[in-house]
């Protein structure tokens, strides 16, 4: 048995070393801060508080898109809310402290009979200075009420030590609250449960998805997050669903300047989009991972739906040859933009057309390029004295010479849409053999079946939804074999649930190999 599979026998922490638990405080709504349901005039006298108030905020949103002027109003009215609630979200709690020398303050704290009684918390410091403004005292900040009996032990302690008990409460204000807990303190009791404090970053921008029922206090909402989210300089709200030909939403700004340039590190690269523009999801960076670990330095990867490239930059990175398209010209230019300032341009070509014309055109586009399988100015130096040491099977000296002619992985990363575009890849082959000759495509084909580190037929990798979550499986490959002319069984296939995106829809990537007769296909 080697080291790492013997058993861990892992001692039980010492008492007098565990960690204390936090004492964080909670935040207690109080009536006077509470805001009111709101009720439109437009839903019927008996409906429902939450129906009426989520209309009430559904109409405030739709004067503001169509009045400016409506909507600085609206904006200026929470935004003096927030500043008047600001002075109340204030706690203290009427605690003791124990006043002593600076130098002895760290030691007081960690004696057997005081630890117990240190007052810690996750912001808050539990050694604090002195409150006459003597540099060389401080107070070590205790558990215990200004009305509670000190314990024999702790006064024992505190006096060896020169100490003095004082009254030293603590407070806790604005500063101090986290998104969460001033929404759950601030918006009405019906919708203190699921408090909108979860969003989604993209570079320096927060993009929340407000449900209906919060839309009346939006701007209160987004000034919140863009105060108390330190990174945070952009605040917006996605106004509709992603059903348009880009994948692209109308927002809403909430809070914070009008910057929707975002820079985004993902995979070891710097990407720059235009949110707006653009669609990026940083959920999905697993996933983006999970694909480029799969690709070989010097396979051809054809990235039919690149976007502003998550998949294309780090697989050029990485020694990959790519051919990325995408059909929004937005999406174009800052796949071009972002390759250049990775320093991928040289591996990584990027196009801007329509998804189905560009299967067929990478297929002849690779075979003409022909990518040498060596490139040694994607080499450091260190890699090529580590080659000359001990060369790998993945190493350039240890792959197949042959220039590479054939793609070795397709992206399809559409989910919306995807599946559809699978019938591209009937004939594609039958094409390919028209435009270099039949015998020489064959010849190719077989040598790849000889080389170790080749595969003859491509890998497709698609995204795509579900509504079936019970029986994915099957009604993917269903929908994947109508649209491929083939029929895929569930055994043939590798399928990976990427995220649930409702309570009745996934979002997968299917991946498999293409078979000869479809590309073959008459």
């Amino acid at each position: 048995m080697s080291y790492i599979d013997k058993p861990r026998f892992h001692k039980p922490t010492h008492p007098a070393r565990a960690k204390p638990v936090p004492e964080d405080p909670s935040l207690e709504p109080s009536t006077a801060l509470r805001l009111p349901l709101l009720r439109s005039d437009h839903v019927p006298s008996d409906a429902p508080p939450l129906q009426a108030h989520a209309q009430a905020g559904i109409e405030m949103q739709r004067r503001a898109m169509d009045d400016v002027r409506e909507r600085d109003r609206q904006q200026a009215e929470q935004l003096e809310i927030l500043m008047r609630a600001k002075a109340q979200l204030r706690k203290e709690l009427p605690l003791c402290g124990v006043r002593c020398a600076a130098a002895a303050c760290s030691s007081l704290a960690h004696h057997p009979d005081v630890r117990e009684h240190v007052f810690r918390s996750r912001r808050s410091k539990h050694i604090q200075p002195d409150p006459q403004g003597d540099a060389a005292v401080r107070v070590l900040q205790l558990s215990l009420q200004q009305d509670e009996r000190v314990p024999q032990p702790l006064m024992a302690a505190v006096q060896a030590w020169n100490g003095t008990l004082i009254p030293h409460p603590v407070v806790f204000d604005w500063d101090y609250w986290n998104v969460d807990q001033i929404l759950r303190a601030l918006l009405p009791d019906a919708l203190e449960e699921g408090a909108p404090s979860a969003f989604s970053m993209v570079g320096h921008i927060a993009h929340v998805n407000l449900r209906e029922e919060y839309l009346a206090y939006r701007y209160l909402i987004g000034q919140v997050i863009l105060e108390k989210t330190p990174r945070v300089e952009t605040v917006v709200n996605k106004l509709d669903t992603i059903e348009t030909e880009f994948r692209v939403f109308a927002m809403e700004l909430l809070a914070g300047k009008p910057a929707y340039t975002a820079q985004v590190s993902e995979s070891g690269c710097l990407f720059t989009l235009d949110f707006r523009h653009v669609y990026w999801n940083s959920r999905l960076h697993t996933e983006h991972g999970r694909l480029i670990d799969q690709f070989l330095p010097f396979q051809v990867v054809s990235d039919v739906m690149a976007g502003v490239g998550p998949f294309a930059v780090p697989a050029a990175k990485k020694g990959c040859w790519v051919l990325a398209n995408d059909l929004n010209p937005a999406c174009h230019a800052s796949l071009v933009h972002n390759a250049r300032q990775n320093k991928v341009e040289a591996h990584c070509i990027p196009s801007c057309e329509d998804g189905r014309a560009f299967i067929r055109r990478s297929i002849l586009q690779a075979w003409d390029a022909a990518f040498p399988a060596q490139d040694a100015s994607l080499m450091s130096g260190r890699q090529k004295r580590r080659e000359r040491k001990t060369p790998s099977d993945t190493t350039p000296s240890a792959l197949d010479p042959r220039p590479r002619r054939l793609i070795d992985h397709f992206v399809m990363n559409l989910p919306a849409t995807a599946l559809e575009f699978l019938d591209a890849f009937r004939g594609a082959y039958t094409d390919l053999a028209q435009h270099v000759g039949y015998e020489a495509l064959e010849a190719e084909i077989q040598a790849r079946q000889q080389a170790p580190q080749l595969e003859p037929w491509p890998m497709v990798h698609v995204h795509c939804f579900t509504k079936d979550v019970e029986h994915a499986a099957t009604d993917i490959c269903a929908r994947a074999s109508a649209a491929l002319g083939a029929h895929l069984a569930p055994s043939d296939v590798s399928l990976h649930l990427v995220r649930s995106v409702a309570p009745n829809k996934d979002m997968y990537c299917l991946s498999f190999r293409l078979p000869r007769h479809v590309l073959y296909h008459p």
